[in-house]
């Protein structure tokens, strides 16, 4: 049996059209999927359903079989979900899903597995995220390809919040959220731009800045009532920017761990939205990339 997982994002950094792409800017947290799979001579009918349920995962599993010439033993493979990012909230949960199957697979079935064959198998079944990378990057997330990679930030830690409902990634309006990206053009290029200043220099208030334009953007195509509260919030803690899952329901508010204790920080983001149907919680922001393990 071989176990992998990988950790999902609290949503976006930057998200939107950049030099004629359409690409994004996973942030990526320690909050992970985890799956482990086995080769057994037969699948019982309780794994055969749980299997099912994680449709896309199994679609992957298919999909990277194939493309290995193991097609014949896909109905001997047996895999289980250990570990679970809340679905449908902007967690990048079923790319975390799909990263870890791959990647725990692999290793069962030893071959060779780079980031670039996790995100393209991704991509035949959704539009996917940056996660399956160990750096974090400006990922076209409709054709697979990097453009540009950076180191991870440090001592960039984020304040999750969290809102009731789901969104479907495969239920978005892409065309009403590209005209979007268009007539924001001039202001997405700014938030890239302060993206990558941030990333490469480790400013973290560049990376604030960049959040806090692209989430604005986001909200006038998915707005949220809450928006306006956070970024008061925001700023009277001491934060350096908002930044959201652009296709679901979570929120982050941005912050250095050098300045504020994430422990006061949780403290007073959770006093201030005590009135909101929210979950609040503390992330910190990590290097992405599936890892394995031999059980």
């Amino acid at each position: 049996m071989k176990l992998a997982w990988c950790p999902g994002s609290m949503g976006e950094l930057v998200q939107g059209t950049w030099e004629g792409k359409e690409v994004l800017i996973s942030l990526t947290i320690d909050r992970y999927s985890e799956i482990e799979v086995d080769l057994v001579e037969r699948v019982d009918p309780k794994s055969r359903e749980h299997m099912q349920e994680l449709w896309k995962s199994k679609r992957a599993m298919e999909l990277i079989l194939q493309e290995w010439g193991l097609s014949r033993i896909e109905e001997k493979i047996v895999f289980r979900r250990r570990h679970s990012i809340p679905e449908g909230k902007g967690y990048a949960s079923s790319t975390a899903d799909i990263a870890a199957l791959i990647a725990a697979l692999a290793l069962l079935v030893e071959r060779d597995l780079y980031e670039e064959d996790i995100a393209r198998i991704a991509l035949k079944i959704e539009p996917s995220d940056g996660i399956v990378f160990s750096k974090m990057c400006i990922f076209d997330h409709l054709d697979g390809s990097v453009l540009v990679r950076f180191p991870v930030p440090r001592y960039l830690g984020v304040i999750g919040v969290e809102l009731p409902g789901v969104l479907d990634t495969l239920s978005v309006d892409r065309r009403r959220m590209r005209a979007q990206w268009e007539k924001y053009q001039k202001d997405l290029s700014e938030a890239f731009g302060y993206a990558q200043r941030g990333l490469e220099e480790n400013d973290l208030s560049l990376l604030g800045r960049a959040a806090t334009l692209s989430s604005w953007i986001a909200q006038s195509f998915f707005p949220e009532p809450i928006y306006e509260k956070l970024i008061e919030i925001c700023s009277s803690i001491g934060g350096l920017g908002v930044n959201r899952a652009h296709t679901g329901k979570a929120f982050g508010i941005l912050f250095d761990t050098r300045v504020y204790p994430p422990k006061k920080m949780l403290q007073r983001v959770r006093e201030a939205l005590r009135n909101e149907k929210a979950d609040v919680f503390y992330n910190k922001v990590i290097s992405g990339g599936a890892r394995v393990m031999n059980l």
